[in-house]
This record gives structure tokens, sequence and C-alpha cells, in this order.
């Protein structure tokens, strides 16, 4: 027998290096510098590289990851996406991180939830959120899982404009996962309603309190002068007091506003309110305390209100980090305090205190 030079292993390693040159410039031609040029043409190639060379020892994803750029574990993604999604499953006018998100979050229904997509004109993360809320992406889109929430911007369904206006998605965490359905919850500073609104939205009772309300489903009440006798077994207080400059002038210069105080009066009211919600608490309630330090107030103003808490006999459950997105520190504020040498407050601790 007649052994053709191709077919001798010397042959056949040379075939395979030069059909692995081809792969090599494919790659290089679709991936460019970013890598994000031609997605699926990429995904497809890493599919061909791991099926076909799965085992050898130098044409596999790690090559070609050091060729692109891309990650090895980039590249596997891209393959497992390309033999999910046949060629004629893939939605086109859909981009590949929308295919990416229904494969993980739900395979079984996943060409199911990119029509929901294309139909919906859900961008990528909404497909995960919307797997994860039952088809409603925004259902769940406040939710955090960890003791750090950031958010950047408010959630329109919680709460109106207003001064000093916390995303609603704060008190809405905090009614998540210290309240259940039907229980109270009262808010003796409302503002523009973002925890009336979570609370509903989230099927709890609310009782929501303001100097001088701006809805009719707020009522007028001095947080100073004790509770409203209607607030009693209440499962959840949230506060969100003012301080600072936050509201200063918007109560018209009211005795009570916390703004206009300095930082020992501040404390002093906050205290004393504080102590009001502890008596009207059930056994097994929480204050929810949102304080952030104040520039030019001496010490610190979170610890200095955990001081006397804790002196007053309640516990600290969590301590959450909830910091002020740089979005809204103006560019006037951010050049002073590059030009004194200066750090801006945007840190903010969200205290959440059983009695004890």
């Amino acid at each position: 027998m007649i052994l053709l030079e191709q077919d001798s292993p010397e042959g056949q390693e040379r075939n395979i290096t030069k059909e692995w040159l081809r792969v090599l410039t494919k790659a290089s031609s679709y991936a460019g510098i970013s890598g994000e040029k031609s997605p699926w043409e990429m995904a497809d190639l890493a599919c061909r590289v791991e099926t076909r060379w799965k085992e050898h020892p130098r044409h596999n994803l790690a090559g070609l990851a050091t060729v692109t750029g891309i990650s090895e574990r980039r590249l596997h993604l891209l393959a497992r996406i390309a033999a999910f999604f046949p060629r004629e499953e893939r939605l086109p006018e859909l981009s590949i991180s929308h295919h990416i998100e229904a494969m993980k979050a739900d395979p079984d229904k996943a060409v199911f939830w990119l029509k929901q997509a294309r139909e919906k004109g859900w961008n990528s993360k909404d497909i995960r959120l919307a797997i994860a809320g039952d088809g409603d992406p925004r259902k769940y889109s406040w939710l955090r899982c960890g003791t750090f929430w950031y958010f950047t911007a408010c959630d329109n369904r919680f709460g109106i404009d207003y001064p000093g206006r916390i995303p609603g998605q704060i008190p809405a965490n905090v009614i998540h996962y210290f309240t259940e359905p039907g229980e109270l919850v009262v808010d003796l500073m409302a503002g523009g309603g973002s925890t009336l609104d979570a609370a509903k939205y989230m099927e709890r009772r609310c009782l929501a309190y303001d100097l001088m309300p701006v809805r009719a489903d707020i009522k007028q009440h001095d947080a100073l002068k004790g509770l409203p006798k209607e607030a009693k077994k209440v499962k959840l207080f949230f506060l969100d007091p003012p301080y600072g400059s936050i509201c200063r002038g918007f109560y018209e210069d009211h005795a009570s506003c916390l703004s206009r105080m300095n930082k020992d009066d501040f404390l002093q009211s906050l205290r004393k309110i504080t102590l009001e919600c502890k008596k009207a608490l059930v056994p097994d309630g929480r204050l929810a305390l949102l304080v952030q330090n104040v520039f030019d107030w001496e010490g610190d103003t979170v610890f200095q209100a955990l001081e006397f808490l804790l002196q007053d006999g309640w516990q600290l459950d969590r301590r959450i980090q909830v910091p002020l997105p740089t979005q809204q520190i103006s560019s006037a504020v951010m050049r002073w305090a590059r030009d004194n040498k200066q750090l801006v407050n945007i840190d903010r601790d969200l205290l959440v205190l059983r009695s004890s």
C-alpha cells in the first residue's frame, strides 16, 4: 500500500495547521480590535473550534483567545450560544446578549422570550428581569439581594418629584425584606410618597404623614408632637429625615422642619421621634432610618445617631449602604471639591433596627 503524503502523520499535522491558520485569519477579521464586530460569526467559529479541536494541545479555545484578545471564558460562552441557537432559531434583529440572557434564564422557553423581547422592545437586561418577574421586566427591577443598594434613578412608580426625593426602590426593598403583605408600614416624613407607593405596590397597609402634604393620600402631621393615634401595631417605620439643606425653606421655615436645625437639634429631634416609634412597634417590628453625613457638621452623623439609638435600647439588625449616585453631584461642586482637596459625601447609610 502506498501511503500518500497527506495521509502520513506529518501530512495530517500540516493540513491541521493550515486549517487552524484559516480559522485564526477568520477570527482576526471577525474580532477586529474589540471582539464585538461580528459576535455571531465569532460564536460559530468558537463553537467549531471547541467541537473540532477540543482535545488538541495547541489548537483550542485558549489559542483562539490569544489571537483575538477575547477571554477563553467568553469564547466558551459564545460557543455555547452558537450551539444552543441554530442559525434558523436566531433572531437577527436582537443582539447576541439578548440570546445569552434568554438561554441562561429560561433555556426551555428561550425562543419564546426572544420573541417577547422583539415584540415589546426589551433590551437584554429586560429579558432577565421579565423571566424573573413572570413576564414583567419591571416587577423585580427594584430588588437588591445584598447590602449595597445603588440606584442611579428613581422608579417613577414610587413617589413624585419632591425636594430631597429618594429612589422609591429603597423603601421597596426595606418593605420586601422586613414586612409581609397586609402588615402596617408608617412613614412620618413621607415627602413625595415613595414609601406609600412602594407599600401599596407590595400589598402592605401604609400610613403616610408630612408637615406639608403634597398629596391627598398623605396626612398632615408634625412628628415632633408624637405619633398619630392610628399609628399602632406598626411592623415597620421608615424614616428619611431631611437634614442640612435638603428641604430648607420648603416648609416655610416651619419650627419642626429638621432641615432648619443644626446638628445637635437635629439629633435631639430625631431621638425624640424614634423613641415614640419604639412604643408603637409590634414585638418583631423594625425601624429603618436613612441618614448620611452632613459636610459642615462636626463628627460622623451616622455614628452619632446610632450611638443614641443603641443607648435607647435599639439593636442594629442591618446596616446597608445606599450611596448617592454621582449624577446628583453638580459639576460646580465637583470642581470645588477638586480645587479645595475635599471629598464629597455620597455615602449614605440605611440603619435597620429592632427593639430589644
